[in-house]
């Protein structure tokens, strides 16, 4: 057993007083990002004198309204831009950050607590300055395990949840000695070298006649009104609803690989170059292979299993297995291979 950090979400239902007092928190740690995403922007080299943002501290004494909330959940946002900033600045990053961007109200919102600042109890958890808050416990935490931070989020369906953070010892998966190579793809979802493939589900195209009736009924509505607003929450409720298929299908599918065997051979595809073809971006979209990668990933290092990541450039697919001829006029839409030395044919 190995100690790792593992987090737990859950639905919270609060009051109309709490969410008053939580809609607050949201706008004063969304205040402060803004604030320092604009100090930040507005660096000029050539200006002698470079004024420092302020602290989240003197923050709260020039503005008083930010007195009504944890101030914890304020020095925790300014950890996280801290942090941001450090990435920003790192030499050895391969893909440079770009410039930060400001939050607004409209989108998906979230602050964080220390360990010190929230309590779990039965069927609630008491989160600093804004009490005990009704909480579905569908999983319980590990007894043993050590609470680290709570994230209380909100998301564009007026949905709360609360994602508990702990470490926790995790049991490693028992050997079965078997070995897979898999292939992500659009046709099927995953293809393995033993023959074991999953089909594409492909939630977006399914509802993909609703969203459009959707949003077309959104457009149709004037701005600011309450019809819109109504429209916007049913629109919202539908995308949410594809992308808690989509995860919860993932998770299935990687538990699965997972499971079954001890080394996993997986292809780092340029997901982002790919995702440049207009014909297939909305199919890459809506596969997800990228949240379906960081999904194996932690889970081969929380269950004691091995994943490498096969170079890209690699002929895996142009390779015969069997004498390793390499086939180099293989189309995109050859869906069997067939080897003109040794004739072995794969799919």
């Amino acid at each position: 057993m190995t100690t790792k950090l593992k987090a737990y979400k859950y639905r919270l239902y609060p009051t109309q007083a709490q969410k008053v007092l939580l809609c607050k928190t949201y706008g004063c740690v969304r205040f402060l990002w803004n604030y320092n995403v604009a100090v930040f922007n507005a660096f000029d080299k050539e200006k002698v004198e470079i004024s420092k943002p302020l602290t989240s501290t003197k923050l709260r004494q020039e503005y008083g309204w930010m007195a009504e909330v944890s101030a914890a959940t304020l020095q925790q946002k300014e950890l996280d831009f801290k942090e941001f900033k450090k990435n920003y600045f790192k030499k050895s990053r391969k893909v440079k950050l770009g410039r930060p961007s400001f939050k607004n109200k409209y989108e998906n919102q979230s602050f964080r607590l220390p360990n010190q600042k929230f309590k779990l109890l039965e069927n609630k958890i008491q989160l600093e300055k804004i009490g005990k808050v009704k909480m579905v416990l569908d999983r319980p935490v590990p007894t043993d395990s050590r609470n680290v931070s709570v994230t209380i989020s909100k998301n564009k369906c007026n949905q709360y949840f609360a994602s508990v953070l702990v470490e926790t010892e995790i049991s490693e998966k028992p050997k079965t000695n078997k070995s897979i190579g898999i292939d992500v793809g659009l046709s099927a979802f995953v293809v393995g070298s033993d023959g074991f493939s999953i089909e594409n589900p492909r939630y977006f195209r399914k509802s993909q006649a609703k969203v459009v009736k959707a949003q077309k009924c959104l457009s149709r509505k004037a701005k600011g009104s309450n019809r819109r607003s109504k429209t916007k929450l049913k629109s919202s409720k539908l995308h949410n609803n594809i992308a808690n298929q989509r995860k919860h299908f993932l998770h299935e599918a990687s538990s699965k690989i997972v499971a079954g065997y001890d080394f996993i051979g997986l292809e780092n595809l340029n997901i982002i170059g790919m995702m440049k073809n207009r014909n297939l971006a909305r199919s890459i979209a809506d596969a997800s292979w990228s949240e379906f990668t960081k999904m194996l990933e932690y889970k081969a290092n929380w269950y004691g299993k091995d994943l490498v990541k096969i170079d890209r450039w690699y002929p895996s697919s142009k390779k015969c297995n069997s004498c390793g001829q390499v086939k180099p006029d293989l189309q995109l839409n050859d869906r069997v291979y067939i080897c003109t030395n040794c004739g072995v044919v794969d799919d």
